[in-house]
């Protein structure tokens, strides 16, 4: 018997699943094809190298990709850099560094009958294959790929389209890629940063570092909210009554009530509210799978945008960093919504509103970056494979479009609501049935779980037959 796996995508999801399956293989010859479009495997946008040493934004004492060996990344980092301790916040590109080392030692420990393939190219499309109940991936330029199994590792997707955009999407001072900044940016010019979230954080951090003098910085978001900053907080150190918060899951409001108590009771104890925050998190899929789809929504609508201010947050070097930006007022802070964008000579001329106000406001400026964050629409989804797979009905989006129809294990839900026992997902468009599905120690466990999954699948496996290229 000879199995494939063939994983699309190769940034921290496919590298961690890969490296997963080399370690526990299935008792049969089995080739995982590990396939990525562009770039450097093991990295993905988030750990690529840059010009700018961007910070993680979890210490290194928390951010093994191996749940059985919690100090993994941390060790890594001490033999790179000797002095560093388990609080230190270090570059992405050291995380990149560390994802491709694991890899590596997998494979060079893997069973004989492992082997690892990486292949550079994009998958357009997955199709039943003809003759049996495998799959077959398509690619833009080589053979396709016969596979037993198919895990879509892709990636966040793009940012949504903007109808601002229109006017301006080829002008030079436009990015819609938020890492594609320019590096001669001095005092004499002004930035629009659109989205106040982690990524305008990034930015504003690389464009304030020239020695020219920083340009000046402004924000555009519905609600002008900005991440809160990370501490030493004591990540396990609440040992609430779990059983309460999911009892109360039929109610968002209540399970806000309860976690604004639970949050004055640990900083009343001497705590850090980011304490009540961490408990809640880890009981969000619980929770959110609790939810009616009305409170989905209510959440959704009034809530989400709070909870990634207070979830998802900065080195504590870089929140500082941007409090001292905006006291010094060389960031703006803004909550209001983007009416249009029109070239303006050299610069783009930004007509918006004010949140709560109708008074049209206009902004000249001599670069807007889109920072919108990626967008889970699926209906609306740019990337070329998702768009084919939901066309055909083998993927599905969710009630909310929060991402992907999912079930165990993130097996794919077709159109016809079967969770497919050959095409999976793995990555951030989980949320649709977790919330809480972006963290690098979540992905691990998804990818963790999927692996064993796999390998069980395999090991039952009587579909006989040589897979691979066709």
């Amino acid at each position: 018997m000879h199995n494939t796996i063939a994983i699309v995508g190769g940034g921290f999801c496919g590298t961690v699943l890969a490296a997963n399956l080399l370690r526990c293989p299935p008792a049969d010859t089995t080739d995982i094809v590990l396939i990525e479009r562009g770039g450097e495997m093991g990295r993905g946008v988030a750990y690529a190298e840059r010009d700018y040493p961007y910070l993680l934004n979890v210490p290194a004492l928390r951010l093994s990709a191996d749940s059985g060996d919690p100090l993994q990344f941390l060790r890594f980092a001490q033999h790179r850099l000797p002095n560093v301790g388990g609080e230190d916040f270090l570059p992405r590109a050291l995380y990149g560094d560390y994802l491709q080392d694991a890899l590596l030692k997998a494979e060079r420990k893997a069973a004989p009958h492992m082997r690892l393939q990486r292949i550079f190219g994009e998958v357009l499309r997955v199709t039943p294959h003809a003759s049996d109940d495998r799959l077959m991936a398509q690619f833009a330029d080589r053979p396709p790929l016969i596979a037993d199994r198919v895990i879509l590792a892709l990636g966040n997707p793009p940012s949504p389209p903007q109808p601002w955009a229109e006017a301006v999407g080829g002008h030079h001072a436009y990015r819609r890629d938020p890492w594609d900044l320019p590096k001669e940016l001095g005092a004499e010019h002004s930035v629009l940063i659109i989205g106040s979230g982690l990524t305008m954080v990034d930015i504003a951090s690389a464009l304030t570092r020239g020695a020219k003098g920083s340009p000046q910085l402004h924000t555009i978001s519905r609600h002008g909210l900005i991440p809160q900053s990370q501490t030493e907080f004591r990540a396990t150190e609440v040992q609430e009554d779990r059983a309460g918060f999911l009892a109360c899951g039929n109610s968002i409001r209540r399970v806000l009530a309860m976690t604004r108590e639970l949050a004055l009771k640990v900083e009343n104890e001497g705590g850090d509210w980011r304490e009540a925050i961490t408990f809640l998190r880890h009981l969000a899929p619980s929770l959110w799978r609790r939810l009616p789809v009305a409170e989905q929504q209510r959440f959704v609508r009034h809530v989400r945008t709070y909870w990634d201010t207070h979830r998802h947050r900065v080195p504590p070097q870089v929140g500082e960093h941007i409090a001292a930006l905006r006291r010094h007022g060389k960031l703006r802070v803004n909550a209001g919504r983007i009416d249009s964008i029109v070239p303006h000579g050299e610069q783009l001329q930004v007509r918006w509103r004010a949140r709560g106000g109708d008074t049209l406001a206009v902004l000249t400026v001599d670069l807007v970056v889109n920072a919108t964050g990626p967008d889970y629409v699926l209906k609306r989804s740019a990337d070329a494979l998702l768009s084919w797979l939901r066309g055909a009905g083998l993927v599905t989006e969710d009630a909310l479009n929060l991402g992907l129809r999912t079930g165990p294990y993130g097996a794919c839900v077709d159109a016809k609501g079967r969770a497919s026992e050959r095409l999976y997902y793995l990555g951030p468009m989980l949320r649709a049935g977790h919330w809480e599905a972006t963290a690098a120690t979540e992905l691990r466990d998804h990818a963790e779980r999927l692996a064993a999954h796999l390998i069980r699948g395999l090991s039952a496996n009587t579909t006989g037959g040589p897979a691979g290229l066709a």
